[in-house]
């Protein structure tokens, strides 16, 4: 599969996601800073549809490796009663990589899918606090060997997060057991993600984050600090942000970039 080939084909089942969720959702008006500031609250109650292209190089043992990422990630809340929604995140990563390590060649195609479930509370804890947690999933969905960790895992995840006027301000973290064989044999991997949004009153969302990982059984830190910018638009009355960013890496693992990767980011919303 081409590089072509899997914009195509990503683009091809966003299209599909957005017209299923979007049946699932009634439209309110809402103003544009208050949709803008919805991008950075995973425990969202309307339906959000981020694609996220990410491009890396700098990557293996000799620095020779590059990457082209890209992450069509719905999420999808669903009421459950008057006090509990249930909010679902899948991450659908698209690849292209060369030379991630001497001999590896070249891979496109599809990685490992990763399906998060939030059980939250309708009442933010404390009156300020919102929070979930569930279990999360990594499916052995990857059409190369060198694209997925090739067994399926299992794990815990939780997110927390406040928001105070303009700014929004919380965590995400999971951790996630290989699951096939004896339970993190083969992999036991913890995301850490703290994030700060600030949203100004033109409906421009700033993000500072980082989506940091250890590995335990090789006792490995990745962390990157990633800094973007997203603009709100209407565009045939649909709502969407436009942004991007950088990102740079302040400790990579031996199959991390190093230094700087550059990202292009596109939220598909729909607001109930």
């Amino acid at each position: 599969m081409t590089h072509t080939h899997i914009i195509s084909t990503s683009v091809f089942l966003l299209s599909l996601t957005v017209l299923l969720s979007s049946s699932t959702v009634l439209a309110e008006p809402k103003d544009s800073k208050s949709l803008a500031q919805e991008i950075a609250n995973p425990l969202t109650t309307m339906v959000i549809v981020p694609i996220q292209y990410e491009y890396n190089d700098n990557i293996g043992p000799e620095d020779e490796g590059s990457r082209h990422n890209l992450f069509v990630q719905p999420i999808i809340p669903f009421e459950v009663n008057d006090e509990w929604n249930l909010i679902t995140r899948t991450i659908v990563p698209f690849i292209d990589q060369q030379d991630i390590f001497p001999g590896a060649g070249d891979q496109s195609g599809v990685g490992d899918i990763t399906a998060s479930f939030f059980l939250s509370p309708v009442e933010p804890a404390g009156g300020y606090w919102i929070h979930g947690w569930g279990p999360v999933f990594q499916l052995d969905t990857a059409s190369d060997d060198y694209l997925g960790f090739e067994e399926n895992g299992i794990g815990l995840s939780y997110v927390g997060l406040t928001v105070d006027g303009p700014k929004t301000y919380g965590f995400l973290t999971n951790h996630i057991y290989s699951a096939e064989g004896s339970l993190g044999d083969t992999y036991s991997n913890t995301f850490i993600q703290p994030f700060f949004d600030y949203t100004t009153e033109g409906a421009m969302t700033f993000e500072l984050t980082s989506e940091s990982a250890y590995n335990w059984n090789d006792d490995q830190w990745s962390i990157p600090i990633t800094l973007t910018a997203s603009q709100y638009f209407e565009v045939g009355g649909q709502a969407l942000l436009l942004g991007g960013g950088v990102k740079y890496w302040l400790k990579s693992a031996d199959s991390d970039p190093e230094d700087w990767s550059l990202n292009i980011n596109l939220y598909l919303l729909f607001p109930r």
